[in-house]
């Protein structure tokens, strides 16, 4: 009895997986490596590809196109793609693409298919990630550079942008900054994060009376957020904040003072705040053309 009730309830996990999962669907194994080893190129198959200009052009072989060298109506050879011969299905085409990506544009200029879809001959090809895409194409703010390859109106964000994505997206740009500059560029962080919109905030209250210290022992990561000179410069001309070696007795003199060897040879920490733009240098005021 007990092995009745063990085999029946196997029989149930079974058909309960089967429902569930479904029965493995017909697909084709790595057969561009096949292909690829009898030095067949890929417009051989995928016909129509150097005068394609759309992501949705339909560019799979078709049976037809396997006929021209393979006996498609031997079941045995069939067995040569499909998985299950029996009850064999034509691939599946893709629907996630980008719509106005153009083929012959890029072919045009001496790419070949390896370099965005990976070395078929080794292994099966891949479908190019937006990284790839960056190593050519630079982000630009607002995503215009994204409609040359993508129709207006695709879905473009990515899976990991759920909701609540705004509450600790930040912790995640940290991690892989360059995942980020795919679509982002600097500015729009700083769009976004004006002023107090900052969670956690980056800078602790009365931050304005102790970050000299962090400007001066890592600029870079200022630079960061406050990439224009000016930032400072407005700042501290606004409040009348003056270096602190402009408070020194000898900084103007009558043969020029400390300030003209400062000049000569930290000019370019002069222009920091000085930057007079196309107009005449404030030098000129005291010191004529």
């Amino acid at each position: 009895m007990k092995i009745l009730i063990t085999a029946v309830g196997a029989v149930l996990i079974l058909v309960t997986a089967t429902l569930v999962i479904g029965t493995p669907a017909d697909h084709l194994p790595a057969i561009h490596a096949i292909h690829g080893e009898l030095e067949l190129e890929c417009a051989d198959c995928h016909e129509g590809v150097t005068e394609s200009t759309r992501g949705s052009d339909d560019l799979l072989p078709a049976k037809d196109l396997c006929a021209e060298c393979h006996d498609v109506e031997a079941v045995d050879e069939c067995a040569m793609c499909h998985s299950d011969p029996e009850h064999a299905t034509a691939l599946s085409r893709r629907t996630e693409r980008a719509q106005n990506y153009n083929h012959s544009v890029h072919l045009g200029l001496d790419l070949v298919c390896a370099d965005c879809h990976g070395d078929a001959v080794t292994g099966e090809p891949e479908r190019a990630e937006m990284a790839l895409c960056r190593t050519c194409h630079e982000t630009s703010g607002g995503g215009d550079d994204c409609l040359l390859c993508h129709a207006d109106g695709e879905d473009l964000l990515p899976s990991d942008h759920r909701a609540g994505w705004e509450w600790f997206h930040g912790g995640e740009a940290r991690v892989n900054e360059a995942s980020c500059a795919n679509c982002h560029v600097q500015s729009e962080c700083q769009d976004c994060h004006a002023g107090d919109n900052v969670r956690p905030r980056a800078h602790g209250l009365n931050y304005e009376f102790r970050h000299a210290l962090d400007a001066k022992g890592n600029d870079m990561d200022c630079a960061a957020c406050h990439s224009e000179p000016q930032f400072c410069a407005g700042c501290h001309l606004a409040n009348q904040v003056l270096p602190e070696s402009h408070s020194r007795g000898d900084w103007l003199g009558s043969r020029g003072g400390r300030h003209a060897e400062d000049a000569i040879f930290e000019m370019e920490s002069c222009i920091a705040c000085h930057d007079q733009g196309a107009a005449a240098p404030i030098c000129a005021e005291c010191h004529g053309e």
